[in-house]
């Protein structure tokens, strides 16, 4: 048993009460004071094990990490292939215009024609 009450404090106790009286008062205080602090070990494991279920809770796991980065990197792929649409028709209206608003592209074109054969 721990010792909760000091020789001191026990030598006062047992001139009021008696000695038998008093070891009895020490021995129920000592079991209060053994019992609370079983229940404060108990009270703090349960909120040690709370606190680390609300944190798993909250804190993000790898596996939502490489869901989140598959999800990204599927969009990105697909802002991509719109860009690449974009560009290809923007080259097609470039190169159309050049063609057909000069007209010595014409001509080189026509004398190309016939070794594309």
């Amino acid at each position: 048993m721990a010792y909760v009450i000091d020789h001191e404090l026990l030598e006062k106790l047992e001139q009021k009460v008696g000695k038998e009286e008093a070891k009895k008062i020490v021995q129920t205080i000592e079991l209060i004071y053994n019992e609370l602090e079983k229940k404060s070990e108990s009270l703090a494991q349960q909120k040690k094990l709370e606190l680390k279920d609300e944190l798993t809770r909250k804190l993000v796991t790898k596996a939502d990490l490489i869901l989140v980065k598959t999800e990204l990197e599927a969009k990105i792929e697909k802002e991509v292939l719109k860009l690449d649409k974009k560009f290809t028709i923007m080259f097609l209206i470039l190169a159309f215009l050049i063609i057909f608003i000069n007209k010595e592209a014409i001509e080189l074109i026509i004398k190309l024609l016939p070794f594309a054969k």
